[in-house]
């Protein structure tokens, strides 16, 4: 089985989520972590898990995910088992204003198959001036995108 990992990543902090998420994976299956960036249709030929992953800005899914996600033909996680994640601040206690459930739902309108929950990882807030990378996770996140990897890995039954 073939499991694809896309994020997008301002600051460098949801692509370390999707890297733990991907070093998990490895463990049972087939796992490779592409950039939204440089996705291409192709790359969902042969997959059986896609996970997307995204901060959350402004409450909502970032523009470069939603045009992305609204190029790709119709259908084409049509029979594919899908999860989604996104990075925000703490503390917003309503996943209403997190992108991951939003995620979720474009991930079933192009055909795609839930098999968990929408999962959210925790940054802090501090300076992010200027493109370089920052390390905003809050401590245990890390260890969390594993569990979380572990969790959907065991609802596939692999």
């Amino acid at each position: 089985m073939k499991t694809l990992i896309v994020y997008f990543s301002k600051f460098g902090n949801t692509r370390r989520i999707a890297q733990a998420i991907a070093e998990t994976m490895k463990q049972a299956r087939n796992a490779r972590v592409v950039s939204i960036n440089q996705l291409a249709a192709s790359d969902f030929e042969g997959v059986d898990l896609v996970v997307v992953g995204s901060p959350t800005h402004g409450f909502t899914v970032p523009e470069a995910v939603r045009s992305a996600a609204a190029v790709l033909p119709a259908g084409i996680l049509a029979g594919k088992s899908v999860a989604a994640f996104d990075t925000t601040v703490r503390p917003w206690p309503l996943r209403l204003f997190r992108a991951s459930p939003k995620l979720l739902r474009q991930l079933s309108q192009l055909g795609g198959k839930p098999v968990a929950r929408p999962q959210t990882f925790f940054v802090q807030t501090g300076s992010t001036q200027g493109t370089g990378e920052h390390d905003l996770l809050l401590a245990g996140q890390i260890d969390r995108a594993r569990d979380w990897a572990h969790e959907i890995l065991k609802q596939l039954e692999v």
